[in-house]
């Protein structure tokens, strides 16, 4: 009977050490080949937070193969999806070449806009932050991840890079206006939100995902940015504005914004959007114009009446309309306002409760050993 014991535990003993010692060899393995461990994103419980990074490109074949590279190296770990937005040069064919198998995805839009471009790119894949950036390399990746360090590390809604707190935007932007127009946009859509921003049109955006799934993108084009904004400050989402460098573009790549054109659309779209989530703003206004305008032609009907003994009943029926667009008008925004305070209270509670299920998941993350320098 001893015997049979003895046998069992030595048995135990050897299995054991056999055990450890396997064990020991893939994490051997593992750490001396880190190209396996960015091969694929792991989503099990305790690795790094699953990241998806989004680069809409339209005419990018001289930029859009060393935009890849260098975030595929600052963030080994994500996965990568370029969005073809209707190219006419080589810009799929170059970005299937640097993008890698069965790890990231090449997609294409036909659809002409950033816009459509980045809402197709963020509906493609489940993620826990989102980084969209342009494909023309003139966004640095080191300063990408210093942003994405960042939300990690406050919890933010959304942390976007600012080109031109440092100065580089406007260094490196030359053409005719685009400076002006970027910070004349930024100071009326800052008004329009209630909420102060340095730098409304800039392309790198760090983003949680329940803000993501907040987003219902309907902007075609370049008012993308401008729209991502508007419902920051709706929802009442933390954002961070940071300082990046913004560097010159590759020669052969130029800008697709029109200075004029995508201006005018960007300024339009946010004037709509301001009337959608502030009415009671938009309509006082109106009311405020009425009731002057009334005011005016009343005084103007009373006091003439008593100099000259005149009856302006023509000015006295356009300043009772002025007065009647003014009531209406002040009770219409009241009305909305009521209406969509409920709908915004609502809005607002879903969005966070959708940012406490996903600081579990980080929490759950970090909270994890950490061995060999490696979060595991």
């Amino acid at each position: 009977m001893m015997f049979l014991l003895e046998f069992h535990q030595s048995g135990s003993a050897a299995f054991t050490r056999q055990i450890m010692g396997f064990e020991t060899k893939v994490h051997n393995i593992m750490t001396k080949a880190p190209s396996l461990r960015s091969a694929k994103q792991d989503t099990r419980p305790g690795t790094v937070p699953d990241t998806v990074i989004v680069i809409p490109a339209y005419n990018e074949e001289v930029a859009i193969a060393g935009t890849i590279r260098e975030y595929a190296e600052a963030f080994p770990t994500a996965r990568i999806v370029v969005v073809d937005n209707n190219s006419s040069d080589s810009t799929s064919k170059n970005a299937r070449a640097a993008l890698r198998p069965d790890v990231d995805l090449l997609l294409f839009e036909p659809r002409q806009g950033k816009g459509h471009a980045v809402k197709l790119g963020l509906s493609r894949l489940s993620a826990e932050i989102f980084i969209m950036t342009d494909g023309d390399l003139t966004y640095p990746a080191e300063d990408a991840r210093a942003l994405y360090d960042k939300i990690l590390a406050t919890r933010s809604d959304m942390i976007v890079g600012d080109r031109r707190a440092g100065g580089t935007y406007e260094q490196q932007n030359d053409r005719l206006g685009h400076s002006f127009g970027n910070s004349l946009l930024t100071t009326v859509i800052s008004r329009l939100s209630g909420k102060r921003y340095n730098d409304v049109l800039s392309g790198l955006r760090i983003m949680s995902s329940p803000f993501v799934s907040s987003l219902d993108i309907r902007s075609a084009g370049f008012q993308l940015e401008t729209e991502i904004n508007l419902v920051a400050a709706y929802i009442r989402a933390d954002v961070i504005e940071e300082p990046i460098s913004y560097l010159a573009r590759a020669e052969g790549s130029d800008s697709k914004l029109s200075t004029l054109k995508d201006g005018v659309k960007i300024l339009s779209f946010a004037m709509l959007n301001w009337i959608a989530f502030l009415p009671m703003q938009f309509f006082s206004i109106v009311a405020a114009i009425g009731w002057v305008l009334s005011l005016m032609l009343a005084y103007r009907v009373v006091f003439g009446f008593m100099e000259t003994g005149a009856t302006y009943s023509t000015t006295a029926i356009a300043g009772a309309t002025f007065g009647i667009v003014g009531t209406f008008a002040f009770f219409t925004g009241l009305s909305l306002r009521i209406q969509l305070r409920s709908e915004r209270r609502r809005e607002v509670s879903v969005f966070l409760d959708r940012k406490r299920v996903w600081n579990a998941r980080l929490d759950a993350k970090a909270l994890l050993p950490k061995r060999d320098g490696v979060q595991k």
